[in-house]
């Protein structure tokens, strides 16, 4: 199918419901803890500007310079799943078996004791207000940022696991599940929409364009949604069968699309892969963050980082540079 994306000619198709992948158990597959697992699960900066690396072998400060670990937040569990940072500086960090909020500059950890649906924390996000919403494998809970108060639960989720979150211009959040993808307002904590052409797939990885658009990524492509229609609309053929495991995109409107095998950047508007990005520590990818036109890899092995100011950037002969080497 051709479909038409701002403006411009995208050579892609709608997802094939009835080839999707089964829905298995992949909540968690992020989660099953394999022996010597290094990945790189998630990165942040904090509004003092300091690298915060969460592994699968806990939560470190690094230099982005010389890559040398600053400090070492020792946590009550060590697999970190996903980070964000509140309105007032926080890190709350998820883990394989609980939720912790750190003070970056003093290092205080507070265990945060609520009752979430799960302890298997798999996403976070901050919705406008500042309250802090925890995606489960069971589902969502929105806490106070101050007490951790619970303020919504939304247990009855379609999908069941809240594997990735991300929220829109319009403050709504967008949530990647086991089974597709659906939106709901914060505000009220009501579903909005469900996306058709995306159920029984599984979505583990989202990012938001410039432009809103929600890309999603599954375990054998990228799909476009339309966030005014809530429809998916596009696949990149590019991609096809590839597992598609982080995405990110930067403020020109490239898609960085991170699979099992290698990074791809990808042109939306036609839909075509511009090229791969060499010399990573590992060939798979885990996670995938911009900020300050750098784009910061996880790897299953470290963290990369490459510069991505589109008038210096060369696809051909950009080469990633090693930041940070999880030790054995």
């Amino acid at each position: 199918m051709v479909a038409l994306v701002a403006n411009s000619l995208f050579l892609a198709g709608r997802p094939d419901p009835t080839s999707a992948l089964p829905v298995q158990s992949a909540t968690s597959r992020s989660l099953i803890h394999e022996q010597g697992d290094r990945r790189i699960s998630t990165v942040l900066h904090d509004h003092a500007g300091r690298l915060w690396v969460g592994t699968w072998r806990g939560l470190v400060q690094v230099d982005p310079h010389s890559g040398q670990v600053v400090s070492v937040i020792n946590l009550p569990n060590e697999i970190i799943t996903a980070m964000t940072l509140d309105h007032y500086g926080n890190i709350w960090v998820g883990t394989g078996a609980g939720l912790y909020q750190v003070n970056p500059s003093s290092r205080q950890i507070k265990n945060v004791a609520i009752k979430l649906p799960s302890n298997r924390v798999l996403s976070l996000e901050i919705d406008r207000a500042g309250y802090v919403w925890v995606g489960t494998e069971n589902g969502i809970t929105r806490i106070g940022p101050h007490n951790a108060e619970i303020y919504a639960r939304m247990l009855d989720i379609p999908g069941t696991s809240a594997n990735t979150m991300q929220i829109d211009h319009h403050g709504h959040i967008w949530v990647g599940t086991l089974d597709g993808i659906f939106k709901f307002n914060p505000g009220t904590a009501e579903i909005m929409a469900v996306v058709p052409y995306v159920a029984g797939q599984i979505v583990q990885s989202m990012t938001i364009d410039p432009a809103g658009k929600i890309w999603a990524g599954t375990p054998r492509n990228v799909i476009l949604v339309n966030p005014n229609t809530n429809e998916a609309i596009a696949r990149i053929n590019d991609v096809t069968g590839e597992d598609i495991l982080a995405l990110a995109s930067d403020k020109n409107g490239e898609l960085w699309i991170g699979t099992q095998n290698r990074l791809h950047r990808t042109n939306t508007y036609n839909g075509k892969i511009d090229g791969s990005i060499q010399d990573l520590p590992s060939s798979r990818i885990s996670s995938l963050y911009i900020s300050d036109r750098k784009l910061w890899i996880g790897t299953h092995a470290g963290l990369a980082r490459i510069d991505i100011n589109v008038e210096e950037f060369d696809m051909e002969n950009n080469r990633a540079s090693l930041v940070y080497a999880v030790a054995d």
